[in-house]
């Protein structure tokens, strides 16, 4: 597609520090919308199902 070369003119973006975050930042992002998710799992099936007790 389209090669983006950083203000230097080497073409080099790992040498950007900014871009040297981004792997964590979107690896906390992601595990924190994981955690969010099982979260809100466990506490629909604990108050929800749990709460009806057995069926039948």
């Amino acid at each position: 597609m389209h090669d983006r070369v950083d203000s230097s003119g080497d073409g080099d973006l790992s040498s950007n520090p900014a871009l040297q975050a981004v792997p964590s930042g979107a690896l906390a992002l992601a595990g924190t919308a994981v955690a969010l998710l099982i979260a809100a799992w466990l506490l629909i099936y604990v108050f929800v199902f749990l709460a009806r007790g057995p069926v039948g």
